[in-house]
């Protein structure tokens, strides 16, 4: 592969969204290589995509795809029309939170980071954090330990103070990293009380590591088996 990109800028060539362009690379359906722990792509491989793949869907904005979590969840999103809350039930009947996945990654943009071990506790316990993924893996009762890794959403409008607070370096493509955020429109931040289960399941998933996929999965059966699972702080 001699002009390799980022999931995030083959996404943004293909018109996808880039969970689902990372689940294409997982699966084998696009050719991709992991660097670290991310998944690079040959632009060719990608255009090449762009030309046989349709979108499953526009992708919900930022408010919609959180009040859609919420849902999936069994908790109601508050800030939501009652008309528009009427219409994200009736995809999640329909279609199903499997299906709609893809058409979610609004709901944050990931960026990563490195930070020093012995300030991961200061990082997981900053006013402004929710933990998602593997940082939340402990609070929904799933086997699966984080070491030194941190994952979880914040607030845009709080990245520079959060970045500068715990001494984080950006990670670039095919660096190692250890923390994993990913940035909140400060308009559609509706997570004071927790990440919803539904999203926290996707966040594993997308992580592609098969421990992490795993605890996705028994939290995505716990969900569908009526269980109301809120995440928590």
């Amino acid at each position: 592969m001699a002009d390799l990109i980022s999931v995030s800028e083959a996404a943004s060539l293909v018109r996808l969204d880039p969970s689902r362009v990372r689940a294409l690379a997982a699966s084998g359906q696009i050719p991709a290589v992991r660097v670290g722990r991310n998944w690079a792509i040959d632009r060719t491989d990608a255009l090449e995509l762009a030309r046989s793949t349709r979108s499953p869907g526009r992708p919900f904005g930022p408010g919609n795809a959180w009040a859609l979590l919420f849902l999936a969840s069994g908790q109601d999103p508050e800030w939501i029309d009652s008309n528009v809350a009427s219409r994200l039930r009736r995809s999640l009947r329909l279609e199903g939170l499997r299906v709609l996945a893809p058409r979610l990654g609004r709901r944050g943009k990931m960026r990563r980071f490195r930070a020093h071990a012995g300030e991961v506790p200061h990082l997981l316990s900053d006013a402004e954090f929710r933990a998602s993924g593997i940082s939340a893996a402990g609070a929904h009762r799933l086997d699966l330990v984080s070491a030194n890794e941190v994952d979880g959403y914040l607030r845009a409008s709080q990245l520079n103070r959060f970045a500068r607070t715990h001494a984080l370096d950006e990670a670039a493509l095919g660096d190692s990293s250890n923390v994993a955020l990913s940035l909140v429109p400060d308009d559609a931040w509706h997570i004071d009380q927790g990440v919803p289960a539904a999203a926290v399941a996707l966040d594993l998933i997308e992580e592609h590591d098969p421990r992490a996929v795993k605890a996705g999965e028994v939290l995505l059966r716990r969900l569908a088996a009526g269980e109301q699972v809120i995440g928590r702080r």
